[in-house]
């Protein structure tokens, strides 16, 4: 399979904002959580959070903005601000289904790169009925590594066993883009109008900006 004239073996996608329509569920939960102590939310706290797993997210927000409760309980009360979400209401993105059955017929190898928690993410996949449809599933707190490090990505490469030049990596945050281009690897931008500031960032370090999973199969 080739993508903008690249030849493609395995897919590296990112979870939330690109394969499950689930941004706006953090931003709910972020606000609740800032508003119960009295805070307003940080202009720049999504994307000092979006690339870090949910403990150096909590290790993050409680060094610096002086939240007193322990890592431990930051880290439940956010599990339990989204868990009913991600068990019963999350939904994929229109046709990220119809583009991973593409790709599966293709015989592409696909995996999940993620910064969400895997309590979470892993009940959600299954409900979806996509779990199964996945190689590999890695998590950045599994390999101790956010998103602005390749290391996500190599340690994926490696356990698909296909080289970063025959690896698309799906993503919507800049960072995640960023680091994959950067490292060799052919990827692909997801448009979310929520981030609409970093568009001029995702267009430099991607190869291909996408509204739409349906862009991308041949009919």
């Amino acid at each position: 399979m080739k993508l903008d004239g690249k030849e493609i073996k395995a897919a590296i996608f990112d979870l939330d904002g690109t394969l499950l329509d689930s941004n706006n569920v953090w931003v709910i939960i972020d606000q609740k959580f800032f508003a119960k102590r009295n805070m307003k939310i940080p202009p720049t706290y999504a994307d000092e959070i979006a690339h870090i797993g949910l403990k150096d997210a909590a290790i993050l927000t409680k060094e610096k903005y002086g939240i007193k409760e322990s890592i431990e309980e930051i880290m439940e009360e956010w599990r339990q601000g989204s868990i009913n979400e991600y068990l019963y209401e999350v939904p994929l993105m229109p046709n990220a289904l119809e583009y991973l059955q593409y790709l599966k017929k293709q015989g592409i190898k696909m995996a999940v790169a993620t910064a969400n928690d895997r309590n979470l993410y892993e009940p959600c996949l299954k409900r979806l009925g996509i779990y199964d449809m996945f190689d590999f599933i890695a998590d950045v707190d599994t390999v101790g590594a956010g998103k602005d490090s390749v290391k996500l990505y190599n340690y994926i490469s490696d356990k698909l066993d296909v080289p970063a030049e025959q690896t698309v990596i799906y993503e919507d945050i800049y960072i995640g883009l960023k680091t994959g281009y950067e490292n060799g690897y052919i990827c692909v931008a997801i448009n979310d109008p929520r981030s609409s500031k970093d568009d001029i960032l995702k267009r430099k370090y991607s190869h291909k900006y996408i509204y739409n999973f349906d862009e991308l199969i041949e009919k």
